[in-house]
């Protein structure tokens, strides 16, 4: 009797057993075709998102042209570098080398921009331009369309909406101009944002800069202006290749591009809007013969003194002090702008200069609380007095 109830139980058991691994098979099943259908979402969500960034690429590409320069109306125009519009009245942005004869130092006497009306480069319109900003230290300028004042406004040409938010490191940009061996016709490549300067203010990218995409766009995937491509910088060295113990050829390995930030162009439309050359409305403004020049940037060597608080000004030696953006509070390798320590006497000076404006200053000394204090670096700085008080522990 007990051997059957004891077989009875193990067939329930067994059954039960059974019967769970079963529903356990099935939640199994149920839980795979969802995630199948989640990662089936996922995909057409990312193939829809990039269908978006192409378009606003693409979008972006209608505002940039083609920049064109002769030295007097005999000679035939020549391509000379790329351009943007940043407003739609007839306002190109492009690089101040773009529109410099490299051999006078002077600007072009005649300027033209051309900007395709599709991909093709049959069918486009062109522009005489005059130049109205100039900022040569940082490579830049503002040139405006040839237009009677009465038509001004009617130009309508598809302008670049400029970022207002920083980029940051791995950034996706693509590279829109006209290079030199890619003819007159635009040509677009893709990259990342390989690193920031914030103090020299430059964006460096891997994307491929080729001579003509100067003073073109970089773009996001949003469309939008985060920088004008400016330079290239080559890594190369002098190979010696049959050992004569002199180099017979170059090799390069690689190379850094390097994109003016937007936030300059923005910077260079806000002084045309408060200057004399614009009416009431910043998109009616007038020709003139007038160029402006933004001022250089004298930038300021930071030095001061650590001491004790609450003392006669007893010096702190080998307190280190660092300088970085005025909307941040964590140091880091990235935006740490430059640094220094104090010496016996307590006096420091920092590695490198700044343009004047708001910074955020960390002090750390051993012993005492760490400081920390937004300051204001003016032209004429003063010598900075850091306090510290001593720590708790």
């Amino acid at each position: 009797m007990f051997v059957k109830r004891k077989s009875f139980l193990l067939i329930i058991i067994a059954s039960m057993f059974f019967s769970c691994t079963k529903l356990e098979k099935v939640r199994l099943l149920q839980l795979t075709l969802t995630n199948h259908q989640s990662s089936k979402q996922t995909t057409e969500e990312i193939t829809e998102q990039t269908k978006i960034v192409k378009e606003k690429v693409r979008e972006a590409v209608n505002a940039i042209g083609l920049v064109l320069v002769r030295d007097n109306s005999k000679e035939k125009l020549r391509p000379r570098g790329s351009g943007v519009v940043v407003r739609a009245n007839g306002i190109i942005a492009t690089n101040y080398h773009v529109i410099q004869n490299g051999q006078t130092g002077e600007l072009y006497p005649e300027i033209f921009f051309e900007i395709n009306k599709n991909d093709s480069s049959v069918d486009f319109e062109r522009y005489r331009l005059i130049t109205i900003i100039v900022n040569k230290g940082q490579d830049l300028a503002l040139l405006q369309v040839i237009k009677d004042e009465k038509d001004q406004a009617s130009i309508g040409l598809p302008a670049i909406t400029i970022e207002t938010n920083p980029v940051e490191i791995l950034d996706d940009i693509v590279i829109i101009g006209y290079p030199e061996k890619g003819g007159k016709s635009v040509t677009v490549n893709t990259g990342i944002v390989e690193g920031k300067d914030l103090l020299e203010e430059w964006i460096k990218t891997d994307a491929r800069l080729i001579r003509g995409n100067s003073g073109g766009a970089a773009v996001n995937g949003s469309g939008k202006l985060i920088g004008i491509p400016t330079k290239i910088v080559v890594d190369s060295q002098e190979v010696d290749k049959d050992g004569d113990g002199f180099p017979d050829t170059t090799q390069s390995y690689g190379a850094v591009g390097f994109l003016r930030p937007a936030h300059l162009v923005t910077a260079m439309l806000g002084q045309l809007d408060k200057s004399s050359l614009t009416l009431d409305k910043p998109n009616t403004t007038k020709n003139s013969n007038i160029i402006q020049q933004v001022a250089p940037v004298n930038l300021v060597t930071i030095k001061g003194i650590v001491i004790k608080s609450g003392t006669n000004d007893e010096p702190i030696a080998g307190a280190r002090i660092g300088l970085i953006p005025a909307e941040t509070d964590e140091v880091t390798p990235k935006n740490l702008l430059c640094w220094g320590g104090s010496n016996a006497d307590g006096w420091f000076e920092l590695n490198k200069t700044v343009p004047p404006g708001k910074y955020c200053l960390k002090v750390k000394a051993f012993g005492f609380e760490p400081y920390t204090q937004t300051i204001e670096i003016k032209e004429k700085q003063e010598i900075i007095i850091i306090k510290l008080g001593k720590s708790g522990g």
